[in-house]
C-alpha cells in the first residue's frame, strides 16, 4: 500500500504546528499536495487514515479534517466508506476547474464576447490537430456522435467540441477547450435555442467530423472557425455578446427554494 511519508518530520511540520488552524489545515493539505504530486502517486494509491495523519502531523482532528476537506474539494483525493474505505489519491476533474473560474468570470462581468474570442483563438487548432491525431476508431465515434438526429437545445453541442479536443492529443489544449465549453454548458441554459438552430450546429458539426475523418487539418480548422463564427454573429444579432458569459440570474435560478440572504 502506498502511503504519503510521516508528516512528522521536523521539514514538513515546522510551519504547520506554530500556525493557526485554518492557515495549518491549508499547510498540511499542501504538504500532502506535493507529496502525492511529487511521488507520482497513481489514482487509487492509499494514503494515511485521519488518525494516522493526526498522528504524523502532531495536529489536532478539526485541522486534519479541514485539510481533507480542502483536498477533496481540489479533486485530488477521494473518501471510500465501507470495509475496504478509506482514503485515497482520485483523478482529478476538469469541471473542478469551471467551477473555480465561473464565479470569477461572473464577478467581474466578463461578457459572452471573451468566450467567443477565446474559443476562435484555441478550437480550430484544436481541431486540426484532432484531425492530424486521432486514432480511426476515434474518427469514427466522433462521426457517430455527429450524425445524431437533432434535439432540443444543444445537446450534443458542448459534448462535441469537448470531444474534438479529447482528439487534439494535447493535454493542455484539452484542458483550454473543455473548461471554457463548461462555462458555455452553463450560458446556453439561459439561451432560446430554436429548432433551426440545431439543425445548423448539427450540420457544422458534420462538415467538421467528416474533415477530421479524412484527416485534413486545414480543411478541419476551417470548418471549425466558420462554425464559431457563425454562433458569434447570431449572439450579435441577438444582442447577446455583451452579457455576462454566467449571469447572476443564472446561479439564483440554480438556487431556487435553497437559502437567502435578506436584503
Amino acid at each position: 500500500m502506498t502511503q504519503v511519508p510521516d508528516l512528522t518530520k521536523p521539514s514538513s511540520t515546522v510551519s504547520v504546528r506554530n500556525a493557526s488552524l485554518p492557515k495549518a489545515a491549508a499547510v498540511l493539505a499542501e504538504q500532502i499536495r506535493a507529496q502525492i504530486l511529487g511521488q507520482g502517486l497513481e489514482p487509487g494509491s492509499q494514503l494515511p487514515s485521519e488518525p494516522e495523519l493526526i498522528a504524523q502531523s502532531g495536529l489536532g482532528r478539526a485541522t486534519v479534517r479541514e485539510a481533507i476537506r480542502i483536498l477533496e474539494g481540489q479533486g485530488l483525493i477521494m473518501i471510500k466508506r465501507g470495509s475496504r474505505g478509506g482514503m485515497f489519491v482520485a483523478q482529478p476533474d476538469l469541471s473542478s476547474l469551471s467551477h473555480t473560474l465561473a464565479p470569477v468570470l461572473t464577478l467581474s462581468k466578463a461578457p459572452l464576447r471573451d468566450l467567443t474570442t477565446y474559443r476562435l483563438m484555441v478550437e480550430p487548432p484544436a481541431a486540426g490537430l484532432a484531425a492530424s491525431n486521432a486514432s480511426e476508431s476515434d474518427r469514427a465515434d466522433l462521426l457517430k456522435l455527429a450524425e445524431h438526429g437533432p434535439g432540443p437545445g444543444f445537446v450534443n453541442e458542448v459534448r462535441f467540441h469537448e470531444r474534438v479536443a479529447v482528439l487534439s492529443g494535447n493535454e493542455l489544449l484539452r484542458a483550454l477547450v473543455v473548461v471554457p465549453n463548461d462555462l458555455l454548458r452553463e450560458h446556453l441554459k439561459g439561451e432560446s435555442i430554436d429548432a433551426h438552430d440545431v439543425d445548423e450546429a448539427n450540420e457544422a458539426h458534420l462538415a467538421i467530423a467528416r474533415a477530421i475523418v479524412a484527416g485534413d487539418a486545414a480543411r478541419a480548422t476551417k470548418t471549425m472557425t466558420r462554425h464559431l463564427e457563425a454562433f458569434e454573429a447570431r449572439m450579435s444579432r441577438e444582442a447577446r455578446l455583451d452579457r455576462p458569459i454566467v449571469s447572476q440570474e443564472q446561479w439564483l435560478r440554480e438556487a431556487a427554494g435553497s437559502f437567502g440572504f435578506d436584503r
